[in-house]
């Protein structure tokens, strides 16, 4: 009969080799309680890092609470369960518990826990803070390349070309032919203005790692960039060739179709989109896709001569958006385009519950589920703008614009739409 620390190391064993199956029938069967007190935490991590790769979130949070009651300082555990929170969507708990296993851990076993915070706070649009993080996360340990590669990326999202090729730089001096750093050092060479350069990085990306999809998207991006469409749409199709389900190559497509004029072509390009899209896990990629998606659809529509349609589709799907969707109120004021003169230029915040939540006894306005949000919109007075800003707002909802309606510019003459929107701001 097996000894149970000899049964633990025996599921380590499969686990390091891959054979998620078998370390947990192992792990199910072990009694912890007979296993030293210094292991019996290390069981609980093991079983948790298990239920992570068999695709049981709840399960694994379970088990890293588990290690953490029998040993609080344990930040492997915290690291992880910030890791598996993350995954669910729950990024404040993800960061509370990056914050918890930075507590613990020393300077020297941090910068992962550090990547992983920074990651989080990336995704959700922390991008300088996200910053911050990936740049102690490489001090603290410079054979951590990807701390160097997200610097590198934070930089990409800030526009800012300089600081994205000397990171993305550091990184390539440690892996010369990393798909994913060659990838993002084209985009860096593109927005530097050295598109000559940036192709070849992006070639030897595809080289490197064939069906890396981000590397034919950056590539056919810059192609298209420089109006060669026909060159994009063949790298869009070799990505998807290896790639089929790859929503963000399937953009690409659409907007290339479209500008060259084949809008029947990019409508059906752009059903292709929406069922991978349906597929797809839910995130800011994601959210960032959807509203490309409307935006080409409705532009096919227009190109058509079909603007009630378009217009349609828009507003379809501007009421469902959670996100600002600027790609898609771009679209939406470029088919309203109406220039008044005079005009002003306005800021307002409205508060929006769905049907049926009434106010809380004793107070004034709706109850305590929906969101808030602000727009800015080019308008003749303060009426035409609020009725503007609710009709992207969800028909059925009940609609509260907040006191402080503000005219920020008085304008000789101005194009009418909505300039802007916040991402809806959930209500307490």
């Amino acid at each position: 009969m097996r000894s149970p620390a000899r049964q633990l190391r025996q599921a380590l064993i499969l686990y390091q080799e891959g054979d998620f199956a078998r370390a947990q029938i192992l792990l199910d069967a072990l009694d912890v309680d007979q296993l030293e007190p210094d292991l019996q935490p290390e069981a609980h991590y093991l079983a948790g890092l298990v239920m992570v790769r068999r695709g049981d979130a709840n399960e694994a949070a379970a088990r890293f609470q588990a290690c953490l009651q029998l040993a609080p300082r344990f930040f492997p555990a915290l690291d992880a369960w910030g890791n598996v929170l993350a995954g669910l969507g729950d990024t404040h708990g993800a960061i509370e518990k990056y914050k918890r296993a930075l507590a613990v851990a020393t300077p020297g076993q941090s910068s992962h826990v550090l990547l992983n915070y920074g990651q989080v706070l990336m995704a959700a649009g922390y991008t300088v803070r996200a910053l911050k993080r990936f740049r102690e996360s490489f001090q603290r340990d410079q054979a951590n390349l990807d701390a160097a590669y997200m610097a590198g990326q934070c930089f990409l999202r800030l526009g800012k070309a300089r600081g994205a090729l000397k990171w993305l730089k550091r990184a390539l001096e440690g892996k010369p032919g990393e798909a994913r750093y060659l990838a993002a050092l084209g985009s860096a060479l593109a927005l530097a203005g050295r598109e000559d350069t940036a192709a070849k990085a992006f070639a030897a990306a595809v080289k490197a790692q064939p069906a890396f999809a981000d590397a034919h998207y950056n590539w056919a991006v810059l192609l298209a960039s420089q109006e060669d469409y026909a060159g994009a749409i063949r790298r869009c199709k070799e990505g998807l060739r290896h790639n089929p389900g790859s929503f963000e190559l399937m953009a690409q497509q659409v907007y290339c179709l479209r500008h060259m004029g084949a809008y029947d072509a990019a409508l059906a390009g752009a059903r292709r989109m929406r069922e991978a899209l349906g597929l797809a896990v839910p995130g800011q990629r994601r959210e960032e896709f959807e509203d490309l998606l409307a935006a080409n659809e409705a532009a096919a529509h227009r190109g058509l001569g079909r603007g009630l349609q378009a217009r349609a589709t828009l507003v379809q799907y501007l009421r469902l958006a959670r996100g600002a969707a600027p790609h898609a109120l771009a679209e939406l004021r470029m088919l309203d385009a109406t220039v008044l003169a005079p005009a002003k230029r306005i800021e307002l915040t409205l508060e929006v519950r769905q049907a049926g939540e009434t106010a809380p006894e004793g107070e004034e306005g709706p109850g305590d589920s929906g969101w808030q949000r602000s727009y800015w919109i080019i308008a003749r007075d303060q009426r035409e703008a609020r009725r503007m800003a609710r009709e992207l707002e969800p028909q059925e909802a009940n609609v509260r614009f907040l006191a402080g309606i503000q005219v920020l510019e008085e304008l000789d003459r101005a194009d009418r739409g909505i300039l802007e929107r916040t991402p809806a701001i959930p209500l307490d």
